[in-house]
């Protein structure tokens, strides 16, 4: 069964008022596999994910390392889009070391790219956003915002909508850079997915990372979050950059399951650490 490999982590996500037809709704997050060449790693990956059932898959990032990896990245992502097969579809967002030319290139995918944009479901109450990751360019929150009150139910912006009200869609955010729940928050995202700390990569015993790439203190480099009625899920990703090496920091790929429950933690103005992975 692809659950037991170490790199699969099933997690569920309870969400309030989450609607029936989202109850058990599974996402498989990959993020920083930093490709520079063809790896065992990889191959096992790729195996795993033509096993896996799931509703979704989402890419949230830096899929390669160096410029000169364009070609090994290409491949190598164009293998693991022909080995899944999500019921629904698959979503994607750019990191910090993709190149203009990785993303000209991946464009050609089957892969729904979200640069501040937001993909709707005709039939689903489910909104999928996705930040832009280039750091001359950064997120444009108030585009998004924008984007996701356009949706209206499916009705256009500003019209009066006779008869019950359709349900509130449940809102994910694909982000490379985890620090920016708080934003996430602000915009009424039940779950932001994030990648780029590589859970420190290197580590001291007790999972202690000593350094996380990111504006968040190094206690929060992965795991579940929480700001206000945000989760944010924090994976360790499938690669590594500068070194290859992990140390107390296996790779992972998680699965999240959508649950109708109570989300845990409390509402706070600060970030709540929950789960640390």
């Amino acid at each position: 069964m692809p659950h037991r490999s170490r790199l699969i982590q099933p997690v569920n996500l309870p969400l309030a008022n989450l609607p029936a037809s989202l109850d058990g709704l599974r996402i498989a997050h990959l993020t920083d596999l930093h490709i520079t060449r063809p790896r065992r790693r990889l191959n096992r990956i790729r195996a795993l994910l033509g096993n896996l059932r799931v509703d979704l898959v989402v890419f949230t990032g830096d899929y390669i390392t160096h410029v000169d990896d364009v070609d090994a990245g290409v491949a190598v992502m164009a293998q693991l889009c022909q080995s899944v097969k999500p019921r629904l579809a698959m979503f994607g967002v750019f990191g910090n070391h993709d190149t203009p030319e990785l993303r000209k290139r991946l464009a050609k995918l089957p892969v729904h790219w979200l640069n501040n944009q937001t993909h709707r479901f005709e039939d689903l109450p489910l909104e999928i956003s996705g930040f832009e990751a280039d750091t001359i360019a950064m997120p444009d929150s108030v585009a998004t915002l924008f984007d996701f009150e356009s949706g209206n139910g499916g009705a256009p912006p500003g019209a009066v909508v006779s008869g019950d009200p359709p349900p509130r869609p449940v809102r994910l955010l694909l982000s490379h850079f985890p620090h920016y729940l708080p934003v996430a928050a602000d915009l009424g995202v039940d779950v932001m997915i994030a990648g780029h700390t590589h859970g420190g990569q290197m580590r001291l015993p007790g999972a202690r990372a000593i350094y996380n790439s990111a504006d968040l203190p190094r206690h929060l480099t992965s795991g579940i979050l929480r700001h206000r009625d945000t989760l944010g899920v924090i994976s360790r990703g499938l690669g590594e950059s500068r070194f290859p090496l992990r140390l107390f920091c296996p790779p992972h790929l998680p699965i999240y399951t959508l649950r109708n429950g109570t989300p845990p933690g409390k509402y706070t103005d600060h970030i709540e650490l929950l789960e640390r992975w």
